[in-house]
């Protein structure tokens, strides 16, 4: 990963074009000095995708990081598909692992949407995930109140709540970091937004900035860009192709990216979103609903049959990645997401039309 380094800036051209030198390498020209820049951390992510496309819908000027500026064609060869981003993007390149840029990043920005964070899922050494998840929320908060932002937003996750024991859960909960069988993802975001809460109660008063975080469940939808995002590639893509040949008796809890990418808009700019926490969830399936919702659209090769506990129970003895699986095994739990209904005034709707849209998207890119 590279260090920061600032792109160029001149007067954008009215039509759409799908090059970084005609969309990225121009100076914002603004004559409406009321236009808001938003700092998106990640640009090239799933949810920080959607975020972006609809900020720029928004009218807000956007500038968002990157691993390395050589991604830049290729992101606004993505965006321009959906938003016309002529004049109204700007790129710089960041390390979560290096305090190189990040004040110079936010510099001029007054909102940040904290997005960026490592995702791997599945049993690895726990610092591959927290050193990254934390070191990236640590340098960006520290930037953002060092530019004194209007708001910052982070992107937490349902994995710093339901690490509980519990199966009924609300905006205030929290993971338990004693609890031994959490994976390193739930770990890593669990520790990344504790340090958001005490790093700003911490501040004098003078230095505070107003602060919230957005704690979705597992995202679906298609995403804006050619690669498919893990949450699909888990949720959805082995159903599709057959490997899977009956469906746990499991549930899970969904939302569509486009109604997360709008809650993280939404509690940015809404004054009774400061100092709270969002869960959100459209609603708790069995995978079989799942299954089912595929198979209507078409998906012939998805799993019909769910199989008895037991059955899921006898092959957790020689399948480990079953084992947590079946202390949920019949369990459908149960969320309760007041903050997003009522102070965001969120409505979400589309879960079912997303998760068709993601098999689509799967499929038409070929990596089933």
């Amino acid at each position: 990963w590279l260090e920061y380094m600032p792109v160029t800036h001149g007067v954008a051209g009215s039509s759409p074009v799908q090059t970084a030198k005609d969309l990225a390498d121009v100076r914002f020209f603004n004559t409406k000095n009321q236009m808001e820049k938003v700092f998106v951390s990640g640009g090239t992510g799933y949810i920080a995708l959607h975020c972006i496309k609809q900020l720029i819908e928004q009218g807000y000027l956007v500038k968002t990081s990157l691993r390395s500026l050589d991604k830049v064609d290729n992101l606004l060869k993505c965006l321009s598909r959906h938003v016309d981003c002529t004049g109204k993007i700007e790129f710089c390149e960041l390390n979560l692992l290096s305090d190189n840029g990040w004040n110079e990043a936010i510099q001029g920005c007054d909102y940040v949407l904290h997005v960026a964070s490592p995702v791997i899922i599945g049993r690895v050494d726990v610092d591959e995930l927290v050193k990254p998840a934390l070191g990236g929320l640590q340098r960006c908060l520290k930037a953002a109140v060092k530019n004194k932002v209007k708001r910052f937003v982070m992107t937490s996750s349902f994995a710093a709540i339901y690490g509980n024991g519990k199966s009924e859960f609300n905006d205030d909960d929290w993971t338990d970091l004693s609890n031994e069988e959490l994976f390193p993802y739930e770990i890593s975001k669990t520790k990344a937004e504790m340090f958001l809460w005490e790093y700003i109660e911490n501040l004098n008063d003078s230095e505070k900035i107003e602060v919230c975080a957005i704690n979705p469940v597992l995202v679906v939808g298609p995403s804006l860009s050619d690669s498919v995002s893990i949450s699909n590639r888990i949720a959805i893509k082995k159903m599709l192709t057959g490997s899977i040949p009956f469906n746990p008796k499991l549930s899970v809890s969904v939302v569509d990216v486009k109604d997360v990418a709008w809650a993280h808009i939404r509690a940015m700019k809404e004054k009774n979103a400061v100092g709270k926490r969002f869960l959100l969830s459209e609603k708790t399936v069995w995978f079989s609903d799942i299954s089912n919702i595929l198979y209507n659209n078409g998906f012939k090769k998805v799993p019909r049959y769910t199989a008895p506990n037991w059955l899921i129970k006898f092959l957790s003895i020689f399948i480990s990645s079953l084992r947590m699986a079946v202390e949920r095994l019949g369990e459908k739990e149960v969320l309760h997401t007041n903050n997003a209904r009522n102070i965001l005034k969120w409505d979400p709707k589309g879960v079912d039309k997303a998760i068709v849209g993601s098999a689509e998207q799967l499929r038409d890119l070929k990596v089933l």
